[in-house]
């Protein structure tokens, strides 16, 4: 992938280097700062950060975190099976343990393909799924829906049986808890408020380094409890775009219903700063060279640390002693 300067950039506009918390003083006699591992300790690629209205440029949510040896999937929506091709096609068989932050079928209608057509590729591995009270069902279901096309492949030799296609898909408890069974990386489930349904985020620990993911939610006060001490917070946002859309193209009483189920720039503003993380990335929202200003100066109005609004396929590496963003191909925001 291409090193882009944005993030070079934003620190440069910000007048800051980013930096995880242990290590935000600058060098000096005696601040030592930890030398860089030859790889990232933690690689977070979004892989969709748009919303449920279809967009040729953002897919669905779904982010992969790689870390410990570990291939870990937080949500699959539209598209999340391509988009993990796009990044890195030998990953589809890899990715055997997904984290489902609630079950709005804009989170979770990637789930068949990418549990089948790992299937069929050669995972090795069953399939292992965490989410909210329902997700034992939704698999059930999966399985009926796929039964047919599960049997022809088997009985003609087409994909191998057995673990590879078994899933094991466990409700996790409203109250959240610590997920066993990932390796070297710590998973906890913290519960968030959306739409009246059981719902969560979730906090990914490894090698001292700290990632948390909002889901979908307004405020609650979980959100700065779980993000203390985070590297990178990544939090989904109504954006001003998505509340003009909103409001013009639905009823009043629906548009309300619709804005008070998510985090408003302010609100997303407020956890921030409660919470100051090495960087904060906006996902689950509309994301242009148009409306990204918008945004940012609503967010700059309460928060003035490092913020980015998130594209499809951007990465954000956490190395030892910093962070760094990437993209695959060009990078979408360089709108100059």
């Amino acid at each position: 992938m291409r090193q882009t300067g944005f993030a070079g950039r934003l620190a440069v506009a910000a007048g800051l280097v980013l930096l995880l918390p242990a290590a935000c003083q600058p060098a000096g006699p005696e601040t030592p700062v930890e030398a860089s591992p030859a790889a990232p300790l933690m690689r977070v690629t979004i892989l969709g950060s748009g919303t449920p209205v279809p967009s040729r440029s953002q897919t669905g949510t779904a982010i992969l975190v790689e870390a410990g040896g570990e291939v870990m999937l937080i949500d699959c929506g539209n598209g999340c099976t391509a988009r993990l091709a796009e990044y890195d096609p030998g990953l589809l068989t890899e990715v055997d343990h997904v984290f489902l932050t609630h079950l709005h079928s804009d989170h979770v209608v990637g789930l068949p393909d990418l549990w089948l057509n790992g299937w069929t590729q050669g995972r090795e591995e069953p399939f292992h799924v965490w989410g909210p009270e329902g997700t034992e069902a939704l698999f059930d279901g999966l399985r009926t829906a796929y039964d047919a096309d599960i049997s022809i492949r088997t009985r003609a030799r087409l994909a191998a049986g057995g673990s590879p296609l078994t899933v094991e898909a466990q409700n996790l408890p409203p109250e959240g808890r610590v997920i066993a069974g990932t390796g070297a990386v710590k998973v906890t489930a913290f519960p968030v408020v959306h739409a009246g349904m059981p719902a969560f985020g979730y906090r990914l620990e490894y090698a001292g380094k700290v990632v948390v993911i909002s889901g979908d939610t307004t405020a609650t006060p979980t959100l700065a409890e779980a993000g203390q001490g985070a590297g990178l917070y990544l939090m989904e946002v109504l954006s001003p775009a998505m509340v003009g859309y909103l409001t013009s193209s639905f009823s009043e009483a629906r548009a309300n219903a619709i804005l008070g189920l998510h985090l408003t720039a302010s609100q997303a503003a407020g956890v921030m700063a409660e919470t100051e993380p090495g960087l904060a990335v906006y996902y689950h929202t509309v994301a242009s060279c148009s409306t990204d200003g918008a945004l940012l100066a609503e967010t700059a109005e309460t928060y003035d640390g490092a913020v980015m609004v998130s594209r499809d396929l951007m990465q954000i590496r956490l190395w030892g002693d910093h962070l760094d963003t990437d993209y695959l191909g060009e990078d979408p925001t360089d709108c100059d």
